[in-house]
């Protein structure tokens, strides 16, 4: 993901060239005629499926030796989800106090899974065991999207108010995006039903009666060849991609303050309200030629045919085959699939308090199923946010809380230290024993200029600051 999951920096004046990642209108008012972002990377995952436990005590500070993962007892929907980014050279520059530009290069992927309600017990240890405790929750389901794309962006925001008091800003994002790696599965309809024992000596099992299944990957895959190098592999992977033209639109209203023009100038503000729809847009991908669609199970399919049949698939060919000897119909997948990046409304609310003190609120909205023609759909984990602030120009300390739209509750950090940010999305996930499978972390390195711009020769109506009523001399920025 992007800058949406730098959390610290939203609504802030320091964002600089990472604030089109959460509203483009946020480039132009900014005390800096230009920064770089050098590099950013962002992680987080979050899962209610399994837990993962330490054999010694455990903590990013003091990883121990090994580490097991545990699925979480009982009866829910469970899910995985993870998302990743990486910005590489991100630059911003002021063309004047109207209009600023940016441009830069993004890596970014997306990863979900989940599915409906289901029974899941740690003495779990074969197929059988699994349909015995779920014949209640029958038919099971399940689901699995990733989409992996690189980005060109160019973006560009403009004053179009400005009275004195208030500032009207507006931005776009055009993404030239490149599909990387997709993939789409889904398993839904799953009914069984249980064949007592006949005698003693016979064992219970379970007859599969119904299913529907279909997966489907990026075609890039196929190319991969192992008696191949690795920079050819990689040079034909990528070269089996497809190309395309995504979005980002948003607005900034700022009511600008009078008493803070001491402290920040021109570009002091009580309040700004922003509002962005971000990534607009489809990552769309050719079918490997192993993707599959199959539906049924051919007569006398039980829980050990299953096992015995999927257990010895060391690869995807021989998985197919053992799919075939299963189900009742299977066919190729033939042509393109599409997963639709997490189109998203952002609604942004950062109030200055006193001095150098803001506080930051968000909500973001899922809006995809509105573009997405039926196609597949990616969502943020996002929700809703609030972060406290301090913040000067060589350093900044920030302390987001935020709700995902899993109902997890989590409480994060983050530092600034000159160009260097560095944070966590869950403070639980760094210090506790069984939390890391839930968090993630934030870095980036930005660069700069030495002094801030001096905008306030452009104010149509100069107003005067509370120094400057008392007489004295306003400092220079």
């Amino acid at each position: 993901m992007a800058a949406q999951n730098y959390h610290a920096l939203h609504g802030s004046s320091y964002a600089g060239s990472l604030a089109p990642s959460q509203n483009p209108a946020g480039i132009v008012h900014v005390p800096y005629k230009w920064d770089v972002t050098v590099f950013g990377l962002q992680l987080k995952q979050s899962t209610n499926a399994f837990t993962i436990q330490p054999l010694s005590y455990f903590s990013l500070l003091s990883p121990p030796d090994s580490v097991i993962a545990t699925g979480n007892n009982g009866v829910r929907k469970h899910f995985f989800a993870a998302n990743q980014d990486l910005h590489l050279f991100n630059a911003r520059i002021s063309l004047n106090p109207r209009t600023a530009i940016a441009f830069g290069a993004k890596l970014r992927s997306y990863v979900f899974a989940e599915g409906e309600q289901a029974h899941w017990q740690d003495t779990i240890f074969s197929l059988a065991d699994f349909l015995r405790i779920n014949m209640q929750q029958q038919p099971l389901a399940a689901n699995v999207k990733g989409t992996a794309w690189g980005e060109l962006t160019g973006t560009i925001g403009h004053t179009i108010l400005n009275d004195g008091d208030r500032l009207l800003n507006a931005g776009i994002t055009l993404k030239l995006t490149r599909a990387i790696a997709g993939l789409d599965a889904r398993l839904s309809g799953v009914t069984f039903n249980q064949v007592s024992a006949a005698t003693p000596a016979d064992k219970e099992y379970f007859n599969l009666t119904d299913a529907q299944f279909s997966y489907g990957y990026s075609a890039n895959f196929d190319g991969i060849d192992s008696n191949r190098s690795t920079m050819n592999n990689i040079k034909s992977f990528l070269k089996n991609t497809t190309t395309s033209i995504s979005a980002d639109i948003g607005i900034e209203y700022i009511f600008l303050a009078d008493e803070d023009k001491d402290l920040f100038g021109g570009y002091a503000y009580e309040t700004k309200l922003g509002i962005s729809l971000m990534d607009i847009g489809t990552n769309k991908y050719l079918y490997s030629s192993r993707s599959r669609v199959a539906s049924g199970f051919r007569p006398a399919v039980t829980d050990t045919l299953v096992e015995s049949s999927l257990s010895g698939a060391n690869n995807v060919d021989a998985f197919n085959d053992s799919l075939a000897s299963i189900a009742s119909n299977i066919s190729s997948q033939q042509g393109n699939f599409s997963i639709n990046q997490p189109t998203r409304l952002l609604i942004n609310v950062d109030q200055h308090i006193k001095d150098n003190f803001f506080v930051n609120a968000e909500i973001s909205l899922p809006v995809g199923s509105l573009f997405s023609n039926g196609e597949s759909s990616i969502r943020d984990l996002n929700y809703a946010a609030l972060t406290p602030r301090w913040e000067l120009r060589s350093v900044g300390v920030y302390m987001p809380v935020l709700y995902n739209n899993k109902k997890q509750l989590w409480v994060g950090a983050a530092l600034r230290l000159g160009p260097l940010l560095m944070g966590t999305h869950n403070l639980a996930s760094v210090f506790a024993k069984d939390k890391i499978q839930s968090g993630g972390a934030y870095l980036a390195f930005t660069i700069r200029p030495g002094r801030k711009a001096d905008r306030q020769q452009y104010l149509p109506g100069r107003k005067v600051g509370s120094n400057e009523q008392k007489g004295a001399r306003c400092p220079v920025w």
